[in-house]
């Protein structure tokens, strides 16, 4: 027996009667309503009856359940409640995110749904959410006038979000996933020449108490956060390595780095000067790097208040971020014979992508690679 059934509705007749141009009586009866039932029953044994005044919708509506029955007798999965992007956001951020992420990384998803996703999708059931969706949010965070790089950042969140929705079994299919991200325009590689180095450091050594820290990070391209975060423990002088395992945050010291495995970097010889000097006059802190009480030093205050004021009374006319350290580091020891695939391991990528951005300065590497074709 088809669980697509005809119903059709007995409405009252009523006749009306009209008189034409012409003087003739006519009259007029209502049609009957047509109306599409369907009758299924699932797999656990539930009974879904649906009525709809268009076959079309009705047949659509079968479809779909006879795909989720598949689907349990295929995996032993089931769809779970009808939800929309709203309640399964609260689900999984308790679920997917709270105490398993970062607390960055967590805030960044708290961020995207409540300025974004949710005023823009959150009462749609998730079901239907598909790339019409995606468009409609993509073009609501660029109105709102940011760059094409933080709009693909809360897309990635959104796509993200929907992922979990498939594996957690609230949806058959993430109907979002190969959503193209906007063209982001690449930031320009920018770094010190050995001169501008000179001239910062001769300054620092007598003005800046962060002098050393300075000669640390040129010295081995660490994040701001594992410099920060860098205690004596991890500092081997018998091995002559440091193990690059921790990072501070702004929430405080977590036992990881952005790249989520620990490193060992070899010391130089100004490296292994620098710590020793320290080594010797350390306080009792655990940090390599701290405040006059021990405390770590504050992450998110040296950039703007110390790095920064520091280069302008150095009277430097390149003025760069403190990450650009980290690629002063990388783009000389690149220009001084190193190689790429070595420079991946040291700064701690993980795809050899990442560390490429420096390859044009390696001129044996290019070189190499116009040998590949000759005509």
């Amino acid at each position: 027996m088809s669980d697509l059934k005809k119903d059709e509705k007995k409405t009252p007749r009523f006749h009306r009667k009209t008189v034409s141009k012409h003087g003739k009586k006519q009259s007029f009866s209502a049609k009957k309503k047509k109306s599409y039932r369907v009758d299924f029953r699932m797999p656990d044994g539930s009974r879904k009856t649906k009525v709809f005044h268009r076959k079309v919708d009705a047949e659509m509506y079968k479809a779909q359940l006879k795909v989720e029955k598949q689907m349990f007798l295929t995996t032993g999965q089931i769809i779970k409640k009808d939800v929309t992007l709203e309640e399964f956001s609260l689900i999984w951020f308790e679920e997917a995110v709270g105490g398993r992420k970062a607390p960055k990384t967590a805030h960044g998803y708290r961020s995207s749904l409540d300025n974004y996703i949710l005023p823009v999708l959150g009462k749609i059931k998730i079901k239907f959410l598909d790339f019409n969706h995606s468009r409609k949010l993509e073009n609501y965070i660029l109105r709102s006038g940011k760059t094409n790089r933080t709009v693909n950042k809360h897309m990635m969140n959104f796509k993200t979000i929907m992922n979990d929705a498939e594996k957690m079994g609230y949806i058959l299919k993430n109907k979002v996933r190969g959503y193209k991200e906007l063209k982001q325009k690449r930031r320009d590689l920018t770094y010190w020449n050995k001169e501008e180095v000179k001239t910062f450091l001769n300054y620092t050594e007598y003005n800046d108490e962060l002098h050393d820290l300075y000669v640390l990070t040129l010295n081995t391209g660490l994040r701001l956060g594992e410099v920060c975060g860098l205690c004596w423990d991890k500092v081997d002088f018998e091995s002559n390595q440091i193990i690059i395992s921790r990072s501070l945050t702004r929430n405080g010291l977590r036992d990881s780095t952005k790249g989520g495995q620990s490193r060992y970097l070899p010391m130089n010889d100004r490296t292994r000067a620098v710590l020793l000097k320290l080594f010797r006059n350390k306080s009792g802190s655990p940090f390599v790097f701290c405040k006059h009480d021990g405390s770590p030093l504050p992450y998110d205050h040296i950039n703007l208040r110390r790095f920064r004021p520091s280069q302008v009374q150095a009277r430097l006319d390149k003025i760069i971020r403190f990450h650009d350290l980290r690629h002063t580091y990388a783009s000389h020891f690149v220009m001084n014979g190193g190689s790429i695939y070595t420079l991946q391991k040291l700064l701690g990528h993980r795809e050899i992508e990442t560390t490429m951005i420096y390859a044009h300065l390696d001129k044996e590497f290019m070189d190499k690679a116009c040998k590949f074709v000759s005509f």
